[in-house]
């Protein structure tokens, strides 16, 4: 049973007193008399009609009716931890590539940052040092581009927090990169 059908179970066993899957206006208000806390039983009745009653027929609500305003709720509340989440995968990103901390991730800082990273080193014994440098240089600098030219809608080589949005939101599955 999912959490919305253990919802609706609640509400049909809390108000529909004759067991017909609909909860008639007397049903509901009868429940509400017999809820200490609740100050203005009609009040709450015509709320609580407002709220689920979505074809406008005042004398019940159906447990659709119901069950279609339980699982909007549930996706609201599905979209809300989403875009916090979104949001906290941002500021991660920027935390780690914005170095100058101002709000902005250019090309330089990120391709400064993966130079320091040893995914980027270049393992061929065959080279010298100084060409194991150039190729390490050459392997960020081409990774910085793949990515740039993926998120940098506006091609300035600058990442906006909304930029990395976009494209976290395309790419849930995207890591924040080389590690450091």
């Amino acid at each position: 049973m999912t959490s919305i059908d253990s919802q609706l179970d609640k509400i049909l066993m809390s108000f529909d007193k004759d067991g017909d899957g609909n909860l008639t206006w007397d049903e509901v208000f009868t429940r509400m008399i017999t809820n200490s806390n609740i100050k203005d039983p009609i009040a709450a009745t015509k709320s609580m009609f407002d709220h689920y009653n979505r074809d406008a027929d005042t004398g019940s609500l159906s447990t659709k009716e119901i069950r279609d305003v339980l699982i909007s709720k549930k996706l609201k509340q599905d979209m809300q931890r989403t875009e916090k989440a979104l949001k906290s995968k941002v500021r991660d990103f920027n935390k780690k590539y914005d170095t100058d901390k101002n709000g902005v991730v250019t090309f330089d800082e990120m391709y400064q940052l993966y130079l320091k990273d040893p995914d980027f080193d270049e393992e061929d014994d065959e080279l010298t040092a100084e060409e194991r440098e150039e190729a390490k240089c050459r392997r960020a600098k081409s990774s910085c581009r793949y990515f740039f030219s993926a998120v940098d809608k506006d091609k300035n080589d600058k990442l906006t927090f909304q930029e990395i949005k976009d494209y976290l939101k395309k790419h849930p599955e995207f890591d924040l990169g080389p590690s450091q």
